[in-house]
């Protein structure tokens, strides 16, 4: 890893370590540790322009998000601060072409893939509900759509049947079975998918990205921070419940190919829906708490459909480690969305 990266930006002392870390589809991390200390002090992340191409209104996301989230959310969490480049800007562009971005490390941090009580459940739910009732009143003007349609069920649906359709790189026979499951349920889908947008179910600021391991805890056990924003803009409140239960409620992760070990885990589902409601469910309209028990579903189904059309177009989005990572993946939510289905009357709120 080249230091003069680093070292392009605005920091305090000289780059020592520079480590990967991190479990993320899209971008690469970095530890960065000044001599000296025995501890990082900045996060390094190369930024995947393929798939976010507006650099300059990615990082004026995240810059207006964090500001808002530190100067309104009562010193609750702490912020993971953009560090401007020397020539005052929140990116560097390096001389191969590639966008990084250098934050705050916030110390004394652990992340987990799959929460490990429901405690930490409850201090997700809090977190993550704090993060969207902060952030309600950032709207003028509103956010820039890094990803237009990055939740937009009907845009998802058509893009998958499109793959198929194109069948680019003769993968649609594998896949039968994952295609007839998915389509089959569009039409309940999409009956949600028109209420976004309306006084039933506003566009707030969300996160758009919910799991666990987005969420920094103590020690202690304490949830300190919100962290990877790089899809924060308009969104439906479902699309940050849902992605929420669909990873921290998990009895497995999306990874897990072993499909008799998916499924929902009530307890951990209760655990978050008490923490994120405590924190913000006195603001949300009546439409928006009766769908909230179909978030996860939802939400898996987005996903296991992204994961399947990727697989159909040949692997052009997430990073896999295979080559059937992706339909797997698809499978995986199949499996979940089935459990989640079974257990519909035990999610009721």
């Amino acid at each position: 890893m080249d230091k003069g990266i680093v070292e392009s930006f605005q920091i305090n002392g000289q780059v020592g370590r520079i480590q990967p870390i991190g479990s993320g589809h899209i971008n690469d991390t970095y530890t960065v540790t000044i001599k000296g200390s025995a501890d990082p002090s900045y996060i390094l992340q190369r930024i995947n322009h393929t798939i976010f191409p507006n650099i300059e209104k990615l990082c004026e996301n995240i810059h207006r998000a964090t500001n808002h989230l530190e100067l309104n959310g009562n010193g609750q969490y702490q912020v993971m601060k953009l560090v401007c480049t020397k020539d005052e800007k929140h990116w560097h562009q390096s001389n191969d072409g590639n966008y990084w971005r250098l934050f705050t490390h916030i110390p004394d941090s652990h992340s987990f893939d799959l929460a490990p009580s429901n405690d930490f459940a409850i201090e997700a739910g809090n977190a993550y509900g704090w993060f969207v009732g902060t952030l309600s009143n950032l709207n003028n003007p509103p956010l820039f759509e890094v990803i237009p349609g990055f939740h937009n069920l009907g845009l998802r649906i058509n893009q998958l049947q499109l793959t198929a359709n194109e069948n680019k790189v003769d993968r649609a026979k594998i896949c039968k079975n994952e295609l007839g499951f998915y389509l089959s349920r569009c039409n309940e889908m999409l009956a949600f998918d028109d209420l976004i947008g309306t006084s039933e179910i506003p566009l707030r600021v969300t996160h758009n990205d919910t799991k666990i391991n987005n969420i920094l805890f103590n020690s202690k056990g304490k949830a300190i921070s919100v962290i990877d924003l790089d899809t924060v803009m308009p969104g439906a409140v479902h699309y940050d419940f849902g992605d929420a239960i669909r990873t921290i409620a998990a009895k497995a992760i999306e990874d897990e190919t072993r499909l008799e070990l998916v499924g929902l885990n009530i307890e951990l589902y209760k655990a978050f829906a008490t923490g994120f409601l405590d924190k913000i469910g006195s603001s949300l309209t009546q439409k928006e708490l009766i769908y909230l028990p179909s978030a996860p579903r939802i939400m898996a189904y987005i996903m296991g459909i992204r994961f399947l059309a990727d697989y159909l177009r040949g692997d052009t989005y997430y990073k896999i480690k295979h080559s059937a990572h992706n339909i797997q993946r698809a499978q995986n939510q199949m499996a979940l969305i089935i459990d989640m289905e079974k257990k519909s009357n035990e999610m009721n709120l």
